[in-house]
């Protein structure tokens, strides 16, 4: 790995090594990579983003890739005014999202944090909502099916093993309940998507690094983002077990095979416009003081 530090442009001030979450540059007299230690840089970005005087060179970065910061970033208020003001949009007008701004909500997911191995890491686009209407049918009878196995002790059993202690319960309690309600009938309108124009996924190959907690940051990026523009976003789990387990739908989310989707988020604009937020205490907090 590359990795250096210009010593003609350093200060020598140190602060690259302590940022560094691997501890992979010293001090010894200079600042400069441990050689023994260069295969552990997770090309953060840490030490590039701190460095006065722009004097660290990261193989894969370039500072071409980094934004300057104002002096004065943290506004709490600011910040707080956009999630008190978010909503979860699944009412939709029948007007398409421009390519500009799912351009724009895409490209906030460059500035989120990540668990490992970023590079790994893909989103799929469909802003077309007849391409959506053409995976709704697999989507509805794979939903609707999922009656029969949680109804039946066998196939409930196998489902219990091979999905997972979570994936499972989340199948029982939440999706089994509205499947058996009927609302992922195609027969009584589109409870899947919601009539969503846009559908944005997040997915990676299945044993990539850290690809869940990645597709959840990036997928909480991406909602956020399209609420910040004054669009409707939010997440749906639901379409995701049926597209993991069909090949047609894969073709259709453009998820390789060996792809595993994580997480997929509908957008488009509001149908209605909310006039309150709820402020929800389903969290415990344990401080240690």
């Amino acid at each position: 790995m590359k990795n250096i530090i210009d010593q003609a442009l350093c200060k020598n001030c140190g602060i690259c090594t302590e940022v560094c979450p691997n501890k992979i540059i010293g001090k010894n007299g200079s600042i400069e990579f441990i050689q023994e230690k260069k295969h552990l840089c997770l090309q953060c970005g840490q030490c590039m983003a701190i460095c006065p005087a722009k004097a660290v060179d990261i193989e894969g970065l370039s500072y071409d890739n980094f934004y300057e910061l104002p002096r004065n970033n943290g506004n709490y208020e600011n910040f707080a005014e956009i999630l008190r003001s978010r909503r979860s949009v699944r009412t939709f007008k029948n007007r398409p999202v421009s390519e500009e701004l799912i351009d724009e909500i895409v490209d906030s997911v460059s500035y989120a944090p990540f668990g490992a191995a970023p590079e790994k890491m893909e989103i799929s686009v469909i802003n077309n909502r007849e391409k959506i209407e053409s995976a709704l049918p697999l989507i509805s009878d794979f939903l609707v099916g999922i009656k029969k196995y949680i109804e039946n002790p066998i196939t409930s059993g196998f489902l219990r093993l091979f999905a997972g202690k979570e994936e499972f319960q989340t199948i029982k309690n939440h999706i089994y309940p509205i499947a058996k309600s009927g609302v992922y009938n195609l027969g009584k309108g589109d409870g899947i998507t919601r009539g969503a124009q846009t559908i944005i996924t997040i997915h990676a190959p299945k044993n990539a690094e850290a690809h869940t907690n990645n597709g959840i940051i990036y997928a909480t990026y991406i909602m956020l983002a399209a609420h910040a523009i004054g669009l409707g976003a939010t997440m749906v789990e639901c379409i995701i077990e049926p597209i993991n387990r069909s090949k047609k739908l894969k073709q259709i989310f453009q998820i390789p095979n060996g792809n595993e989707a994580i997480i997929s988020v509908i957008i488009g604009h509001p149908k209605y416009k909310y006039k309150r937020t709820i402020r929800r205490n389903k969290h415990k907090v344990n401080k240690v003081l």
